[in-house]
């Protein structure tokens, strides 16, 4: 079972004074956005257009890389071309590390990292086009991609669910290296907690046990009177660590993530 987004008419007194003024981000409003040199002008802008409309698919695999923070909206386009080709060798550097582990650190690496990540991305997104099918190339992609970031970040490593954050990117971005960037920026900048943690868990709840009392008094009292089981919020736990991505269709919760990495309410400096 998965929700759905229902937008219910409201009275403009209760809806944002932009709301329904930014069409979706297409082909041509993008390009409107860059300059000869590539570009990004009007950045503040082009975040609150995605915020509040959304971005075409056509265009998610080249606008993604810059709400990711792989790209700099100040680069030119020669200047991402030539960043492409060093993230590129970085990359084949960490994968090298990877593959020239020890026998004792290949040992390691596949009861606390390996193993698991061989589990997920088999089951991950398979009813994608994209990841359907035996043997397909870009499962085992994604699946090095994992395996890769396990070795630049060992302090995160690798946590279930991960699989299920970086599988749309790679569908949209189309390519390993950069996706893996992408992956990278994602997890650096995002506002979800990327990690099962206890320490990490806990602070996002109690951002949401907060947000609940100030909000939704009734409900968040429901809760305290359920005792310390009702403000563990079980239920909310997955929402959190997936960025709601199995609550909702697809559309919808990659909609959601587009808002949320826009930042637009973030000023230009």
């Amino acid at each position: 079972m998965q929700f759905s987004i229902r937008r219910p008419k409201l009275p403009s007194s209760e809806t944002h004074p932009e709301e329904n003024m930014y069409k979706k981000l297409d082909v041509s409003t993008w390009l409107n956005h860059l300059n000869e040199s590539g570009q990004v002008e009007e950045e503040y802008k082009l975040r609150k257009a995605i915020f509040f409309g959304g971005i075409d698919v056509s265009i998610r695999g080249e606008v993604w890389p810059f709400l990711l923070r792989y790209y700099s909206h100040e680069s030119t386009s020669e200047e991402r071309e030539a960043l492409r080709a060093q993230k590129r060798r970085e990359y084949s550097e960490i994968q090298q590390k990877r593959l020239s582990m020890t026998p004792e650190e290949q040992r390691e690496f596949w009861r606390h990292v390996q193993f698991t990540v061989d589990k997920d991305v088999v089951r991950t997104d398979r009813s994608n086009q994209f990841f359907r099918g035996e043997d397909n190339p870009n499962v085992e992609s994604m699946r090095r991609i994992l395996l890769n970031y396990a070795v630049y970040n060992p302090t995160i490593g690798y946590s279930q669910g991960m699989s299920d954050l970086v599988a749309p990117i790679l569908a949209e971005v189309l390519d390993e290296s950069d996706t893996f960037w992408c992956f990278v920026g994602l997890m650096q900048n995002t506002i979800f907690v990327s990690s099962p943690r206890d320490e990490d868990m806990e602070k996002q709840l109690l951002y949401l046990r907060e947000l609940l009392r100030l909000t939704h008094l009734r409900f968040y009292q429901h809760l305290v009177s359920l005792g310390e089981d009702g403000l563990q919020m079980l239920f909310c736990h997955r929402w959190i660590l997936l960025c709601f991505k199995r609550e909702f269709p697809d559309a919808e919760a990659l909609r959601m993530w587009e808002a949320c990495w826009a930042h637009y309410q973030q000023k230009e400096k």
